[in-house]
């Protein structure tokens, strides 16, 4: 499935009252570290600092159909002020100010950390399986493979003689 695809179907069944459920897997201590480490971090006191612009972009790829400017008051983003949401340059500024390093960052360490629990999950004879796509490799049959690989059946050393002068 294609990422518009995919963002398409989780965009679909998701509702920004929802989004409390994803904020639970993402540690704030990733999205502080990347900021500090992407230069990013809010020094002054803002409305709408570094710290909820990577919340609202996250929001942004679930919830698609949602205006940006919307998306910011619906998801509860802006600190508490006069006004219950902020103007719609802000945003902008913002979402310019944070740039896309700070969200790489996040995004490595939750493909690092969540990628490796689910290869270790579904290992395979004891490999970390980080993908399955269907595909196979022929390899010689030889004594070696077979000692390191194991036959069809799991056993070592060979459960048929293949033909040979063909």
């Amino acid at each position: 499935m294609r990422l518009d695809s995919s963002l398409k179907a989780v965009s679909a069944f998701t509702q920004p009252e929802q989004f409390e459920d994803v904020r639970k897997h993402i540690d704030p201590a990733w999205v502080a570290e990347a900021l500090e480490a992407t230069g990013t971090a809010t020094v002054r006191k803002r409305r709408l600092p570094a710290e909820q612009v990577v919340w609202l972009v996250i929001g942004m790829a679930m919830f698609r159909k949602w205006p940006i400017h919307d998306l910011v008051g619906k998801l509860n983003l802006v600190l508490p002020g006069p006004k219950a949401t902020v103007v719609p340059s802000t945003v902008a500024e913002a979402r310019a100010r944070v740039g896309a390093g700070a969200l790489e960052r996040i995004f490595e360490m939750g493909a690092q950390k969540w990628g490796h629990e689910s290869a270790r999950k579904h290992a395979w004879r004891d490999l970390a399986v980080y993908g399955v796509d269907g595909s196979t490799l022929r390899v010689p049959d030889s004594g070696e493979n077979r000692a390191h690989f194991r036959g069809p059946s799991g056993e070592r050393g060979p459960r048929w003689t293949p033909k040979t002068g063909h």
